[in-house]
């Protein structure tokens, strides 16, 4: 599929003449201001998604960027997100479907999405996670559409506009969804504990709780989790249970 993606204005008409004649144009855009589900501006450079779904029910986005219904898929991720008089918005973008995917994928529905990829650093700073060498999504916080229910057929018939929004913007609204981590190791070495957890997610902070109980494991523990989700800290003097609890970093206000 063709990846060329990003004109606008007088640009994006010169690229429309670049197309053949029968791949299909999506064109969408926002007017602003853009908001995450925080109420918080977008970040310039944020992500809106082209997406795709058969039955024309897009059914979301994983915390890891991959779609919640397999059948589902993501055409475009445009990191395009600009600051403006009105806030933040999605430029015009003209986006070319070639003939065969357009014609395989005739039957369903394309959409488009507001994503929030934020990130935090250690430091409390705040970015944009956006995509990475391969254009996969890093992480993805929420999303919400923008618009959604058009087809794409053919250029030689028109542009397809999948749509802009109405005047006041576009909004996150839904949560990525994020797995619960299961606690695969505890392994005990001397003065310390190392406990090992698959299912972390970069949407979220972890930390260790410990007790004395099944049912009251609550005392937080001096613990982060190093790059292979390894929490180690020293043995507690009360704890024979542990869990480990994920808080989002970006949540709804």
């Amino acid at each position: 599929m063709k990846k060329l993606m990003t004109m606008v204005g007088a640009v994006g008409l010169a690229f429309a003449a670049t197309a053949g004649i029968d791949d299909a144009l999506l064109a969408f855009s926002t007017v602003g201001p853009d908001k995450y589900a925080d109420g918080t501006d977008v970040l310039a450079g944020e992500c809106y998604a082209l997406v795709w779904s058969a039955d024309g029910q897009f059914d979301g986005l994983k915390a890891d960027g991959t779609t919640v219904d397999p059948a589902d898929k993501v055409v475009l991720i445009a990191p395009v997100a600009k600051q403006g008089a009105n806030g933040t918005y999605c430029p015009p973008i003209l986006y070319q479907v070639d003939k065969a995917f357009a014609e395989s994928h005739a039957s369903g529905q394309y959409a488009v999405y507001i994503l929030d990829t934020r990130v935090k650093a250690e430091d409390g700073t705040v970015a944009v996670g956006g995509v990475d060498e391969n254009g996969a999504l890093k992480v993805v916080n929420g999303y919400d559409a923008v618009s959604a229910g058009t087809t794409a057929t053919s250029a030689a018939e028109s542009i397809k506009t999948v749509a802009t929004t109405a005047v006041g913007g576009a909004s996150v609204a839904t949560l990525a969804e994020v797995d619960a981590p299961v606690i695969t190791a505890i392994k005990p070495n001397g003065t310390k504990i190392t406990i090992s957890a698959s299912g972390l997610s970069p949407v979220a902070t972890y930390k260790v709780v410990t007790g004395t109980q099944l049912d009251k494991v609550s005392t937080e523990i001096n613990a982060t989790a190093d790059e292979k989700g390894d929490f180690t800290f020293d043995k507690p003097e009360n704890g024979t249970f542990f869990k480990v609890i994920g808080v989002r970093n970006f949540d709804k206000k």
